[in-house]
């Protein structure tokens, strides 16, 4: 979801296409990122109306969300987590319990400005190093590095392809033999300003 300083509130539909009641809890949380990970923390600066509710079957319930804090020189960002609560059940059953994490992003007070670069570390276990100096957030999807002898790599699975404003991500990547410092590394990404085709010489 995109808020800014001049649209502090959006909405969400939730529809329930199951054949049973689903009850669902809401909250949101600030959204930063240390030392490469995710950073969560609760926040009072969004408002989420209704924070539990049930849907029936085919039913649907619609969220609005408000933001308290206004925008800042770097875009704010957040995490909305849906989570559904479990039903008791009687006898022997196994029950899943899903989590929706959806993002929500306060646009910078000034014109946005997406800024990306890279460098990409030597060894058994090379880095690339992703700094974001602009005040949006970029993504890096389809990430693929393509080494010296040819072979292609890519990040762990499930790597959140997110650089908040202002942050710098790592990405590790398995290689079978280390990679040399001086080398040429390509790198292919699809981001949010389009294709990303360059060559990285690899840093001590």
């Amino acid at each position: 979801m995109e808020l800014s300083s001049a649209r502090t509130a959006g909405v969400v539909k939730i529809v329930n296409n199951d054949n049973h009641d689903v009850s669902l809890q809401i909250r949101a949380y600030d959204w930063e990122q240390k030392d490469s990970q995710d950073v969560l923390t609760p926040t009072q600066s969004l408002i989420i109306s209704p924070p539990v509710f049930t849907v029936a079957p085919g039913a649907s319930q619609t969220i609005r969300i408000i933001s308290k804090r206004p925008a800042e020189a770097n875009e704010v960002a957040y995490r909305m987590l849906v989570d559904e609560i479990p039903t008791a059940t009687a006898g022997p059953a196994i029950n899943f319990k899903f989590r929706i994490s959806m993002p929500i992003f306060i646009a910078p007070n000034t014109a946005p400005n997406l800024k990306l670069g890279w460098t990409l570390s030597a060894g058994k276990t090379p880095r690339l190093n992703v700094a974001n100096t602009g005040n949006r957030r970029g993504r890096l999807l389809n990430l693929v590095l393509t080494l010296p002898n040819g072979k292609k790599v890519t990040p762990p699975a499930g790597a959140n392809p997110y650089t908040l404003a202002g942050m710098i991500r790592q990405y590790p990547f398995d290689v079978d033999a280390p990679l040399a410092a001086g080398s040429l590394v390509k790198m292919s990404a699809n981001s949010d300003t389009g294709p990303i085709e360059t060559e990285i010489t690899v840093t001590p």
